[in-house]
Formats: C-alpha cells, sequence, structure tokens
C-alpha cells in the first residue's frame, strides 16, 4: 500500500461524502487518505456510547435516530435514510484501503494535548483551543509532513505556526482544482457547494461566479 500524502479532517469527509463525492475527493487528495481514529475507528464496538464514538462514526449514529424519529415528518426521514448510506461509505474506503485510520504517536499525543489546551494553544498562535479531530489531523500533517485538509481556519493557522510549508486544501479550494483538472466543469462544482450548503456547510462563496 501506498503512503498517504494527506491527512483530511471530519469536516472534509463529512461533507463530500454527503455530497456522494467520495471518489472526487480520493482523486483530489491521493489515495489512501490518512484519517485519525479519533476522526474515524472502524473498530468500535456497538455498546460504545454516542458521545464517546468517533467523529464520523458519531455523525452515522445521529443520522440513523433522525430516520427512524416519527416526529420528523416522512421527506426529513428519507432524507436522513440517504445521509446515513452516503456518511457510511466510509467503512467502504477503508476496507478498500482507500482511508488509512492512523494512531497517534508519541510526539503527536503531545502536540493534540497542547492544541487542544485552553492555555497551551497559545503556543500555535490560537486563542481558543482547536476542536480534537482537527488537532489530531494538524499533528499528523505537521509530524508526517503530510498536507492537510482541513475547512477549520484556526486549524490552518496552528499549521503554519507549527512550521509546516507544504501546501493544504479546503472544500472550495478542492472543487476549484477539480473543475480546473477537468474532472468536473464549473457548473458541477458550484452544484457540489450548493449541494454541501444545503446539508450545512458554512461556506456561502462558490467556488465560480
Amino acid at each position: 500500500m501506498e503512503s498517504p500524502r494527506s491527512v483530511a479532517d471530519t469536516v472534509i469527509l463529512h461533507y463530500f461524502l454527503l455530497a456522494d463525492q467520495a471518489e472526487l475527493l480520493l482523486r483530489q487528495l491521493g489515495r489512501p487518505i490518512a484519517v485519525p481514529r479519533i476522526v474515524f475507528d472502524p473498530d468500535e464496538e456497538d455498546e460504545v456510547p454516542e458521545d464517546a464514538r468517533s467523529e464520523l462514526t458519531r455523525g452515522i449514529s445521529v443520522k440513523g435516530r433522525a430516520a427512524k424519529d416519527l416526529a420528523r415528518d416522512p421527506v426529513a426521514r428519507l432524507r436522513a435514510v440517504t445521509n446515513q448510506t452516503r456518511l457510511n461509505v466510509i467503512h467502504d474506503l477503508h476496507s478498500s484501503g482507500d482511508v488509512l485510520v492512523v494512531d497517534l504517536d508519541k510526539r503527536e499525543l503531545r502536540m493534540l494535548g497542547t492544541l487542544t489546551s485552553p492555555s497551551g494553544c497559545s503556543s500555535f498562535n490560537l486563542k481558543f483551543p482547536l476542536h480534537a479531530g482537527e488537532a489530531a489531523c494538524v499533528a499528523i500533517a505537521i509530524n508526517r509532513g503530510l498536507m492537510l485538509a482541513t475547512d477549520d481556519s484556526d486549524a490552518l493557522k496552528a499549521l503554519k505556526s507549527g512550521g509546516h510549508t507544504r501546501p493544504y486544501q479546503r472544500v472550495r479550494k478542492l472543487l476549484i482544482e477539480a473543475a480546473e483538472s477537468n474532472l468536473i466543469s464549473r457548473a458541477e462544482a458550484n452544484g457540489i457547494h450548493a449541494e454541501m450548503r444545503s446539508l450545512g456547510f458554512w461556506d456561502t462563496q462558490p467556488p465560480f461566479e
């Protein structure tokens, strides 16, 4: 198996999966994509409490509950079923070797602790600590020299503060580059971005005006 060239956080994976664009993400970031276990843990047992699950499996569980919630209208429940099915593709990507789950080494664990600490995060030029998933991705990117894929501005600030000089990727940047490489059209890039927006993604600027 080839070594990963990139590490992706929950937001990147979440929205590309929800938009049914896993293959596009893989073509843009390269196979395999490194993912820290706190973002996706394929070895979790069913009895693990929801709040103790990895970020993606927790999201899958939330979509599953929404799909069964009779207080929701049928259209909302059907959408939740679709979203759960698309998020579950992460298991197939892991089984195929397209997603490589990595465990943090001692240096990365120390960096994770600093990045998630209200007092320690200032050493990375942050006013507020990162969430654990983003912090783990930053630590892996810095320690292993991988490209970071995230839409968290503070994570990118920490990446730069940590001396990382390799390029990074954001959702809109990935869609722009995919269109410029003729993998998709500009209209398709805008359409994918719009679908992500409809699913909760916060970036209001489309890839192409």
